[in-house]
């Protein structure tokens, strides 16, 4: 009797156990959450207390964020057929150096090597708003930023953006070319 029992009652344990991992928060497909956050950036370094900096100091700048592509392909980044891609209409949103709270997606499980945003002239007929020290710049083109970097999503994920490079780029526009190239021509990274 008291084997049986014992028998009984490792069933009932083995039962329990199984039934936990059942509504385990991570699985191998599905939607999962990721926040996205754009960190923060200077546009001064220390050696410019001493020695002036060659650029201009970035006081304003907004995005008008349309359309969002995750990429799953590393060597393949400009083929569409492989984006994860999510209609990302924010609006206009002004990047503060203290960093940017973007917005929270869903996106299937895997793994993921570039963040790509498109943004577009639908606020104001603008896609981007700069101020330099330099000037007052805007677009009115449709703009590409990216992100490189290495995301496996499988649950819940904050992922904050690298923006240094990208500000690098904005602090020394002068307005000399287009603001699309000065802008696409670099990435930031996570």
């Amino acid at each position: 009797m008291v084997r049986q029992l014992a028998i009984l009652f490792a069933l009932i344990s083995l039962v329990s156990c199984n039934t936990g991992n059942d509504k385990s928060p991570v699985s191998s497909s599905g939607s999962h959450p990721v926040s996205l956050s754009m960190g923060s950036y200077t546009t001064a370094s220390f050696s410019q207390f001493f020695i002036p900096s060659a650029y201009a100091a970035v006081s304003d700048l907004r995005l008008c964020f349309k359309r969002l592509r995750f990429k799953t392909s590393i060597t393949d980044i400009d083929d569409q057929l492989l984006d994860e891609n999510v209609d990302l209409e924010l609006g206009e949103v002004t990047i503060s150096s203290a960093g940017t709270m973007l917005a929270t997606v869903n996106i299937p499980a895997g793994t993921y090597y570039r963040i790509e945003f498109d943004l577009e002239p639908s606020c104001a007929s603008k896609s981007l708003n700069l101020s330099n020290d330099f000037g007052v710049y805007s677009s009115a083109e449709n703009i590409k930023i990216k992100f490189d970097g290495v995301l496996v999503v499988d649950g819940t994920e904050y992922l904050q953006l690298g923006v240094q490079d990208i500000l690098n780029a904005a602090n020394a526009y002068n307005g000399v070319g287009s603001i699309r190239t000065a802008f696409e021509s670099v990435s930031g990274n996570f």
